[in-house]
């Protein structure tokens, strides 16, 4: 195995292929996602230290694989299963769009939780990977306004740079606040709650209500503390009011310094801006919103492209999907950002159409995004999935799984040194959780093996 592959895709350089320039780098029942179990390590435990990976360490003239023969050797792994299982599926070389394999990728289906690549191209192109969130404090008389941007990461303790979930705190929100009242004489405010950006879109009517019963999504409010979640841990219960709880957790840190009662909730108008805290950039929201595959953190990146592009809220999934049409893909019928529905509608042509463009953008953040895709067998939601020699560490791709349906989209490098995309969905008419993500890792594992000459 080429050590220099290994090292690529490990720290998740992509290839970029740019025209004119040489090649560059690298439910009913379908209502629960049935995610395993995500683990979120910090850039500085799983990226060593070392130069960074250029171009030198891929072969441009590397051999593209035999389409014939690559086509044989996936149909045989993707054949109808006795259970009538089905897959759809798409493979792309990067740097030059050709299609390796195409098994009815044109045709839309269930994406789940693969989605949520469209949904981060979304919000990247649309904002900008430096673009940060702010929670801000207005005063107003006596009363004191706490204004949610679009903050959902928001920590109960201080800001904590280290890690995009409590990057920016509550408590160091308050300690501001404080200071700023008294500098000003106010020694008692009545509290209010301006939680108005996203209107009445906390919740998707395409939404079974298992989902909130599972503790897939809670009511989504453009301000929440830990992704809407009770505590930090990914395993806790989503709150029923999420910006509420963010209220009790501010006022009563503000309240060691200042007479605190609580006012009104809704869209406020007046006042003068006395402090604010920022999220981390958007860049890492993102990197984190895959790794764990965090639907809340999804459905609010949704909801902030709809406010930017003057959609109600509750188009999230309409404002991921004209991004995304934008990029050249078709077919598509998105009523969420997250995947969760099942009545979204997307094809592999259409994803693997998304990463290629992504990773051949002249946007620096679109360029990173497969940065941002869990790795084989080392971290997020494909921690335990494709660990062996062939694969581990040497492919990115965004899990999905729903009763049903289970997907995998993303990027490895054949054993010659092609980079290539991929986009593989398994459909299972009875409804079994997330069907065959064995056979789907087989096709990967057999991809990133292709000489296939």
């Amino acid at each position: 195995m080429n050590i220099a592959f290994r090292r690529v895709m490990t720290l998740g350089v992509a290839l970029l292929a740019v025209l004119g320039m040489a090649t560059a780098m690298f439910l009913s029942p379908r209502t629960f996602t049935g995610e395993p179990a995500a683990h979120y390590l910090s850039a500085s435990a799983t990226t060593p230290e070392a130069a960074p990976v250029t171009v030198k360490d891929l072969n441009p003239e590397a051999p593209m694989p035999d389409q014939a023969k690559l086509t044989a050797q996936l149909d045989a792994i993707l054949a109808t299963k006795p259970d009538k299982t089905s897959f759809n599926a798409q493979v792309v070389d990067v740097a030059s769009g050709q299609v390796l394999y195409d098994k009815n990728s044109q045709t839309p289906g269930t994406p789940a939780s693969s989605l949520k690549v469209a949904t981060a191209v979304a919000a990247l192109d649309t904002f900008g990977g430096d673009h940060r969130l702010a929670t801000s404090v207005w005063l107003d008389g006596d009363t004191l306004v706490l204004r949610g941007g679009g903050d959902v990461l928001l920590g109960d303790g201080q800001s904590n740079p280290a890690h995009p979930k409590g990057y920016a705190g509550l408590a160091t929100l308050a300690e501001q606040t404080a200071k700023e009242l008294k500098a000003r004489g106010v020694s008692e405010v009545k509290l209010w709650l301006d939680d108005s950006l996203f209107g009445d879109a906390q919740v998707n009517p395409a939404w079974d209500k298992s989902l909130f019963t599972s503790n897939n999504i809670g009511d989504v409010y453009p301000i929440a503390h830990y992704a809407g979640r009770a505590t930090e841990s990914t395993r806790s219960a989503y709150q029923s009011d999420a910006a509420q709880q963010v209220r009790k957790v501010f006022s009563a840190a503000l309240s060691k310094e200042v007479g605190v009662s609580e006012g009104g909730r809704g869209a406020y108008g007046g006042g003068e801006q006395i402090t604010q805290v920022l999220s981390a950039p958007l860049r890492d929201q993102i990197k984190h919103m895959l790794l764990v595959s965090d639907n809340y953190l999804t459905e609010t990146m949704g909801r902030l492209v709809a406010v930017k592009k003057g959609l109600d809220p509750k188009q999230a999934g309409l404002a991921v999907q004209q991004v995304a049409e934008a990029y050249g893909t078709t077919g598509i019928s998105l009523v969420d950002a997250s995947g969760l529905a099942a009545s979204n509608k997307i094809s592999p042509a259409a994803l693997t159409t998304l990463l290629r463009a992504a990773a051949t953008s002249g946007k620096a953040e679109l360029r990173e995004l497969v940065y941002s895709l869990p790795v084989a067998g080392y971290n997020g939601t494909l921690m335990t999935r494709l660990a062996s020699d062939q694969t581990l560490g040497l492919v990115r791709a965004k899990t999905g799984s729903l009763s049903g349906v289970a997907t995998l989209t993303g990027m490895t490098l054949t054993e010659d040194g092609r980079l290539i995309a991929f986009s593989i969905f398994a459909a299972q008419p009875d409804g079994a959780l997330a069907p065959h993500k064995q056979t789907i890792d087989q096709a990967v594992t057999a991809l990133r093996g292709c000489g296939c000459r």
